[in-house]
């Protein structure tokens, strides 16, 4: 896997479909952005005062992410000096301006989906990033959920040598040592170095080092990884299965780019519809992907950045064919979405027959 190294710009727009609710919002210029000298002093925030003990206390994601640097929420920074100068932008030429500077907006889909995690006396679940880089992000999450039982996969950490051996070419360099806890995490058996787009290494990982019987349950893992739209698809396609019930499985960086456009045009718009099939035989209508229909709850987006929520269906241990993305995923994508059961729209007159 070769790790891309591309500025990732995020903006608010949301768009949730879940099984039970549809919710839309439109956050359309972050009209008040926070300037790079701001700080957030609020303290962790307990839903009801009288009845919450210190140790109940759940944090906020934004204020615990920019103190340690990462790009999740560095948008609110830079947001400014851009608006003010057009010029100083990471993409200038964006039409919409909260696409412009560098960094993201993730906070709202943190707070909205792990701050039940948050507290010193949070249910303790197992967490999986993909992608440490130099650490930034992982620090965010280790302080933001402190009963958490962290893991994160990394490859410029693996063996030097030539792409074509598998290994990491020495000019590139290794992200991961400059994270002061590089050594204590890879004692710990927490980094773990290695291709997140290889099954064998995902396997060995799972099984050896996370699939244990003291373990707590994976709950959260998080694809920050190269951003190129085959990897995501593996991250999806391996990982939502072996999820438990009730968990998530983030996908970051989904802007229209070259290396990622695949996943938001293909992958995603076949897993909304396969998260509204019922099996009616008597409708013309198929599963697009049928390894990991059977698990997901519901979609829940940010522009760039989506959150795969996991049903109450038990986690399973898929055998190597049913783990990958499927063959046909991206080829007929355009086939299972307006297949069979489009009849329907052209029949009433929905739409001209030539579509």
């Amino acid at each position: 896997m070769v790790l891309l190294l591309f500025v990732r710009i995020q903006y608010a727009e949301l768009f949730t479909t879940s099984v039970n609710d549809v919710v839309t919002k439109d956050v359309e210029g972050i009209t008040q952005p926070m300037s790079a000298s701001s700080s957030i002093s609020s303290p962790p925030v307990a839903c009801d005062d009288d009845k919450k003990t210190s140790s109940s206390l759940e944090r906020d994601f934004l204020e615990i992410a920019q103190k340690t640097g990462t790009d999740k929420v560095a948008a609110y920074s830079y947001l400014p000096s851009c608006l003010k100068d057009r010029e100083t932008c990471t993409r200038k030429d964006c039409e919409r301006e909260a696409c412009r500077p560098w960094g993201h907006f993730y906070d709202t889909i943190y707070n909205r989906w792990l701050k039940k995690y948050s507290s010193d006396d949070a249910e303790r679940v197992q967490f999986l990033e993909i992608g440490f880089y130099t650490g930034k992000g992982f620090e965010a999450y280790s302080q933001f959920l402190p009963r958490a039982e962290k893991h994160s996969m990394e490859i410029s950490c693996i063996e030097p040598g030539p792409r074509s051996e598998g290994k990491w070419p020495k000019e590139w360099g290794n992200f991961a040592i400059q994270s002061p806890n590089y050594e204590s995490l890879r004692e710990a058996k927490r980094l773990h170095c290695g291709d997140a787009n290889n099954y064998d290494f995902l396997l060995e990982t799972w099984t050896k080092e996370m699939k244990r019987p003291d373990a707590p349950p994976l709950k959260v893992v998080i694809d920050d990884g190269s951003h190129i739209t085959e990897h995501m698809a593996t991250s999806l396609f391996f990982w939502l299965p072996r999820i438990e019930p009730g968990g998530i499985l983030v996908m970051e960086d989904m802007q229209p780019i070259s290396e990622a456009n695949g996943f938001r045009t293909h992958i995603l718009p076949q897993v909304m519809k396969d998260l509204h099939w019922c099996g009616d035989k008597n409708l013309k209508d198929t599963r697009c992907l049928p390894t990991i229909q059977p698990f997901l709850a519901g979609v829940h987006c940010e522009m760039h950045i989506c959150v795969f929520v996991r049903n109450d269906v038990a986690s399973i241990e898929p055998d190597k064919n049913t783990s990958m993305t499927p063959t046909n995923a991206f080829v007929d994508a355009q086939k299972c979405l307006f297949g069979p059961h489009f009849e329907f729209v052209k029949m009433n007159g929905i739409m001209d027959e030539d579509v």
